[in-house]
């Protein structure tokens, strides 16, 4: 959609103009599309630059219009993009919503619960809300972001989180919806071992991209 906009945009413009917009407008989106054919890094907040080569185009369009539909036809190109600002900004739009899950934790958690992160770059899932992350134990955790200069921080090693599991009496575990693959790292093999070995399954809450599990020592998930 973007891309026929400012297509349809350029007829009539400026030469010099066309060729520094419509490379902006059409390139960087383009590339990492293709890029995600191998790799899935599209995110739209990495190519909103992009957008500037469509304003430059329907700018110039608006300084050369001198009939009222060609004002009419700018405007009726900004509205689906003006729907799609205010839909970005929406909880659905997100593959997971973070303060849905803090909002589950916050809920389930207790006094002296402990919380995995399975995998460890779901820590992102609290560490926007510190009140809640700062609740529970991070269990798995060796550095933070801030200690680590990491986005999620650094995890202990496989023998080490299942020493600190053998001490905790409940869990909250943090998972990827289901029908994810199972990262197959050693430290989450031991965090997904230790819970099958030591607890039982109390119950699960499924938020939008999450999921929310408690886990208790055998016969404790009442307690």
């Amino acid at each position: 959609m973007v891309a026929a906009a400012a297509l349809l945009l350029a007829l009539d413009t400026g030469e010099e103009l066309v060729r520094v917009a419509l490379p902006l407008v059409l390139l960087p989106p383009g590339l990492l599309m293709v890029i995600s054919l191998i790799n899935p890094w599209y995110v739209d907040r990495y190519v909103l630059y992009a957008l500037a080569g469509l304003a430059l185009l329907a700018g110039a369009r608006l300084a050369r219009a001198r009939a009222r539909w060609a004002w009419a036809a700018v405007a009726a190109l900004l509205v689906p993009f003006a729907l799609w600002s205010v839909w970005l900004r929406t909880p659905e739009s997100r593959k997971d919503d973070v303060l849905a899950v803090a909002a589950a934790v916050r809920e389930r958690a207790r006094p002296g619960d402990a919380v995995l992160f399975m995998p460890a770059r779901r820590r992102e899932w609290l560490l926007s809300s510190p009140d809640v992350y700062a609740s529970v134990r991070d269990l798995a955790l060796d550095r933070s972001p801030a200690a680590s200069h990491s986005l999620w921080g650094t995890e202990l090693g496989p023998a080490a989180i299942r020493g600190r599991l053998a001490h905790a009496p409940r869990v909250l575990a943090l998972l990827d919806p289901v029908g994810q693959p199972l990262d197959p790292y050693p430290a989450e093999a031991a965090k997904r071992e230790a819970l099958a070995a030591g607890f039982e399954l109390c119950g699960v809450s499924e938020v939008r991209g999450a999921r929310v599990a408690l886990y208790a020592r055998p016969g404790r998930c009442a307690t």
